[in-house]
């Protein structure tokens, strides 16, 4: 089994932070420099199914299943290396509110990973997870300035 976790806190509202990870599910490629395609197969209130095209050719579908101002949960329905899935959740501690994603899964059977591939999924996630907090903090301030 393989976990990897990474949380930040973030400076803004529960609403903007959702809104923005709401976005993202349909729109990655704006706030993920590897992503250079995404396709939405079917969409209802609470679930997407989307096919996500990486930059390295590698092609992911994807359920998405939305808990409102909480979570994303993406489980793999399709991925050439694993089985599992990304968690986004959104929590407050004391009075901060935090961004955590996390990975829990295994390699697909007959796939061999090496200690290389772990580190580029720990590396990746902090970059993801700092780069979200980052964008949700930009669109807070936005947001202020126009009011």
């Amino acid at each position: 089994m393989i976990h990897v976790e990474c949380a930040v806190p973030v400076r803004a509202s529960r609403a903007v932070a959702w809104r923005l990870l709401r976005e993202k599910v349909e729109d990655p490629q704006r706030f993920l420099p590897s992503v250079n395609a995404c396709e939405v197969l079917d969409r209802r209130d609470d679930e997407v199914i989307r096919r996500v095209t990486f930059d390295d050719g590698v092609v992911v579908t994807e359920k998405v299943v939305l808990t409102p101002e909480e979570e994303l949960a993406f489980h793999f329905v399709d991925h050439p290396k694993f089985e599992g899935e990304i968690r986004h959740i959104l929590f407050h501690s004391g009075d901060a509110l935090w961004l955590s994603f996390y990975f829990r899964g295994e390699a697909r059977p007959g796939v061999e990973l090496g200690p290389n591939e772990f580190e580029q999924l720990r590396e990746g996630f902090a970059r993801a997870v700092l780069s979200a907090a980052k964008q949700i903090e930009e669109a807070e301030r936005a947001a202020l300035e126009t009011t």
